[in-house]
């Protein structure tokens, strides 16, 4: 189907601002924090949110805890932000937090990982890991329930979750109960796909931008073969969580999200693909603007709301 009307308009304001290079890194990121701010926000009720400091082995990392409305233990979303790997924090994605706690009735701690290329593949998963692990420790604290733990995340957040998926079940835990997956990014060896030239141009991102993303976050070319920088390429998928995979028409990496659902549900994993007619990558930030987006992203929050629920 042809691009929604909204999403067009705003393909067309943004065409109309300056862009910097990713070779201009510095001002890249200020530029892509600026565009955050002005977006448009739904502004839906939560209870508050809190920044705290998640230490692990070398660093600490900056934090924002969102709590729904109501009152006792809920759910936890431990949420990684996109940006390439390269880009974007806990601030470009203070309102896509907000409307997922408020919309699923589940807390959900963003966590802003170290960035590309300063720190390289495998750092950022790292990070990830270890506040995926304290999450789980702390829990209780947290105001969540230990059993209803789930990891997730948009375009290289999205890849972070689910590389967070595969180590968390090959170290025997924690038990995370569901996954979010929204347009990840799951094989980083390949960017020829049909939607990567399909949507190679004119849609915010490009698939240029994507290859050029990749080489940030990469150490080695050869890193992209690692089932944790490239999760399709995982030889077993099996005892994964249930994930919920949300893709754009108008995307590069629409088929990685597709390719992602199928390998999941062939490997006995409970996997559920909600497509997006007429979208394009970054819809999840556009639900103020885009109804299809909220449309979208309100459906994710419900599966969210579903599969974890205190006490199940």
């Amino acid at each position: 189907m042809p691009l929604e009307p909204e999403i067009q308009t705003h393909l067309q304001r943004l065409a109309e601002l300056p862009a910097a290079p990713l070779s201009d890194l510095n001002t890249y990121r200020a530029g892509a924090a600026k565009s955050a701010q002005t977006l448009p926000r739904r502004d839906l009720p939560i209870a508050g949110k809190r920044d705290l400091q998640i230490p692990t082995s070398d660093t600490t990392l900056p934090a924002r805890l969102y709590a729904p409305p109501g009152k006792g233990l809920t759910g936890l979303l431990v949420y990684f932000h996109g940006g390439g790997w390269a880009a974007s924090d806990i601030e470009t994605h203070d309102a896509l937090c907000t409307d997922l706690c408020s919309t699923s009735g589940v807390r959900v701690l963003s966590v802003a990982y170290r960035l590309a290329p300063e720190f390289r593949f495998p750092l950022p998963l790292d990070d990830c890991w270890h506040a995926t692990l304290w999450a789980a420790q702390n829990a209780a604290e947290l105001g969540a329930d230990p059993a209803q733990l789930a990891v997730g995340g948009d375009s290289a957040g999205g890849n972070l979750a689910a590389a967070v998926t595969l180590r968390a079940r090959d170290a025997g835990g924690p038990a995370l109960a569901a996954q979010l997956l929204i347009y990840p990014a799951t094989e980083l060896s390949r960017t020829d796909t049909p939607s990567y030239r399909e949507n190679a141009e004119e849609y915010g991102l490009s698939a240029a931008a994507m290859r050029a993303f990749i080489g940030l976050y990469l150490a080695a070319p050869a890193d992209a073969l690692h089932p944790h920088a490239s999760p399709l390429l995982a030889p077993d998928l099996s005892g994964l969580p249930d994930a919920l995979i949300l893709t754009a028409e108008f995307d590069p990496l629409r088929d990685d999200g597709v390719l992602y659902a199928q390998a999941l549900t062939n490997a006995g994993v409970e996997a559920t693909h909600l497509p997006g007619p007429g979208l394009i990558h970054t819809f999840a930030r556009l639900a103020a603007v885009s109804p299809a987006s909220a449309t979208n992203m309100d459906a994710a929050a419900a599966w969210l709301g579903q599969k974890l629920r205190p006490g199940q």
